[in-house]
């Protein structure tokens, strides 16, 4: 499965990075600063976005609902730490809201079980 990482702080981006690097179901990474550069990244094939919500430029929102109606198969988790967010978030269209003050670990088993699911529908069609 092929991630898109779109967060602002490089901190965040290669933290995600270095914990979905270490997944080997995980078939590539790439990043975005916001969400034009996510629009133009998908181009690359992601198969799943780990979104901030919190955006500057195009919002969160806007870039589910284009990146949703380009690529229906898209998988998107928004990050973010507001009730209000994760209402806003999944209304928006996102598959999974995941709250940023639980721990990580929570984070990295839902990103592992979403690259297991994208492999195993593919090694059934190679059978």
């Amino acid at each position: 499965m092929r991630v898109l990482i779109v967060d602002e702080r490089p901190s965040v981006r290669a933290a995600l990075r270095a914990a979905l690097e270490h997944d080997t179901l995980c078939a590539g990474i790439d990043e975005a600063t916001g969400g034009d550069d996510a629009l133009a990244a998908l181009a690359f094939g992601a198969d799943a976005v780990v979104l901030e919500w919190e955006l500057h430029g195009l919002t969160a929102a806007t870039f589910i609902a284009v990146a949703k109606a380009r690529r229906p198969g898209l998988v998107v988790v928004v990050l973010g730490h507001y009730a209000e967010a994760a209402a806003a978030a999944l209304a928006a269209g996102a598959d999974y809201y995941v709250d940023t003050t639980q721990p990580f670990e929570d984070f990295l088993g839902l990103l592992h079980r979403l690259c297991l699911t994208a492999v195993q529908p593919a090694r059934q069609r190679d059978a």
